[in-house]
């Protein structure tokens, strides 16, 4: 009898029945009310959730509850801590030059056409994640200029503030505007702001509400030239190897470019709510003038073409 099991689990697992039933870890850093929770990684979760009718089930971890900060959530999915991972390519650039390679300033006027780029991208991209299978990719709102207590208007504003950047490409901008770029997680920006670490955060305008930046900060210049930041949704190799056919066929149409183009115009919708929650809070909203804007963008290492 014992032989007859085993003869009929392996039978089972080369049929395709799912090797990971059960739960299926989903990590990311940040807050639960943060819009790409609500927006993407829960209506993922559930639609998957419901079609594989308990075989199997996501569970999302958020807050870095599998590890804190973005850095290293790549790593996190490709060794199995988590079977998914919500990944910032921002903080491992040279892994991802294809994703990173999209936000440059003036490449895109908002984060649903630079979305559908991507996807136009699609092979190149899925081809750089090559240690983990890649679900969905995208944008978020183009970036703004969000200080303590300085009102910027010019690159002469910028001297010396220590602003809180993403990405190297953020880096050299700042840089090349006269600030000083600082490099942390978007969950530290409102402890650093407060205690005099940073000057500013060079973000997008979400981050007011999910971080409540609202309370450590008094300004944004909300059309200084703005880069946007990719995004990335992956599930480990093994995990994704040892589901069912017809859970991999759940989990991608619960992903996917759909998906990708919702949590795009989600992060949008989301991000016009936060300006007008922050300037009900207090924040003085400054918006350049055609001549101001220039100024920075002759100074920007990166134009479009």
């Amino acid at each position: 009898m014992r032989i007859i099991r085993i003869a009929a689990l392996f039978c089972a697992m080369v049929t395709g029945a799912s090797a990971f039933a059960g739960e299926l870890k989903m990590a990311h850093f940040m807050p639960p009310t943060h819009p790409m929770d609500r927006h993407v990684m829960t209506p993922m979760a559930e639609a998957f959730n419901e079609a594989v009718g308990g075989s199997s089930e996501i569970k999302i971890y958020p807050a870095g509850e599998l590890g804190p900060g973005p850095k290293a959530q790549y790593k996190r999915v490709a060794t199995g801590v988590a079977e998914l991972a919500f990944i910032l390519p921002d903080f491992t650039p040279d892994l991802f030059p294809v994703l990173t390679g999209y936000e440059k300033p003036g490449l895109f006027s908002d984060g649903v056409t630079a979305t559908e780029a991507m996807w136009d991208n699609e092979d190149a991209i899925k081809a750089e994640v090559s240690r983990a299978v890649p679900l969905a990719f995208w944008a978020n709102n183009t970036t703004i200029l969000i200080t303590r207590d300085k009102i910027v208007r010019n690159p002469a504003d910028m001297a010396g503030l220590k602003i809180r950047i993403a990405s190297d490409n953020m880096a050299q901008i700042i840089t090349a505007w006269g600030g000083v770029p600082v490099s942390m997680s978007p969950a530290d920006a409102y402890q650093a702001i407060s205690t005099g670490v940073v000057d500013g955060v060079y973000i997008d305008p979400t981050a007011f509400t999910a971080y409540k930046l609202y309370e450590v900060t008094k300004y944004a210049t909300v059309n200084i030239p703005g880069s946007i930041s990719s995004f990335l949704l992956a599930m480990n190799q093994d995990a994704y190897d040892g589901l069912s056919e017809e859970e991999q066929a759940a989990l991608h149409a619960a992903s996917g470019k759909e998906l990708s183009v919702k949590g795009a115009a989600a992060f949008a919708e989301a991000g016009k709510k936060a300006l007008v929650s922050a300037e009900e809070n207090g924040v003085e909203m400054i918006t350049l003038t055609a001549e101001e804007v220039d100024v920075f963008t002759e100074l920007s290492p990166f134009k479009a073409n």
